[in-house]
């Protein structure tokens, strides 16, 4: 019985794609077999990828009067709590995208943002390997409404890749406005106590790589760090889809 209800969903599935033929997010073009949600090739290759020169901190691309293979103004001023990477800028076509996989609910778009991740995961960090992957955690009640968290999505395809663990070592205890919200002074209050460790005993003396889709002033991930380092862990790192 399981067979036939399995060629029956394949076939009306098929039907389907005849009829409403998948389509680019962001060109409203054809995609071709397999990929059934997402970018089309030609847009994707738009993708505006981080490269050198950019900050050895926060992955900030550095500007022109900036000293190339050392650090931004932000973080001269002032050091981030984690080294932050970021695969490309948070521009088209990767809003549409990630449009896609968080506000419109479609899970199956993470897939092609982790392409990413795994492409540019060894030219990023060539000579560092972590202990296993720490997605950012939603809030049980964000987590209800969404369906799926897009970075646990993330970090489970790095992990194949990699072939290494993913863990549960946050859980998010306070529901917080949005940050895209808020201006960035208050970006940096919004998350204080946000998160929690889970079994704080087992993160000692871990390297942990965190994952998360987005960040435009790093509040989440750097309090995250925040949290990961006073349980014990040896060292935290940060890796993302997409910065501002």
């Amino acid at each position: 019985m399981s067979g036939l209800l399995e060629i029956l969903q394949s076939g009306a599935e098929g039907l389907l794609r005849l009829v409403y033929p998948p389509a680019c997010a962001l060109c409203g073009g054809r995609l071709e077999p397999p990929r059934k949600l997402g970018l089309c090739p030609e847009c994707w290759r738009g993708a505006p990828l981080i490269r050198l020169p950019y900050c050895t901190a926060c992955g900030q691309p550095l500007n022109a009067d900036e000293v190339p293979g050392g650090l931004c103004l932000d973080c001269r001023l002032q050091a981030p709590p984690v080294v932050l990477r970021a695969a490309a800028l948070y521009r088209e076509p990767l809003v549409s995208l990630l449009h896609l996989c968080k506000f419109d609910f479609w899970a199956p778009a993470a897939e092609q943002l982790a392409e990413l991740l795994v492409e540019r995961a060894h030219a990023l960090f060539p000579d560092w390997r972590p202990d296993a992957l720490v997605p950012v955690p939603l809030h049980p009640r964000r987590l209800r409404w969404r369906g799926f968290n897009q970075s646990e999505l993330l970090a489970r395809a790095l992990a194949e890749h990699w072939d290494l663990p993913v863990t549960p070592a946050l859980r998010r205890v306070r529901d917080t406005v949005p940050q895209a919200r808020l201006p960035r002074e208050a970006r940096l209050t919004n998350l204080r106590g946000a998160f929690a460790p889970r079994r704080p005993a087992g993160l000692r003396g871990a390297r942990l790589l965190l994952i998360d889709d987005v960040t435009t002033s790093g509040g989440t991930v750097y309090e995250c760090a925040r949290t990961l380092s006073a349980a014990g862990t040896a060292e935290v790192r940060a890796y993302l889809v997409a910065r501002s």
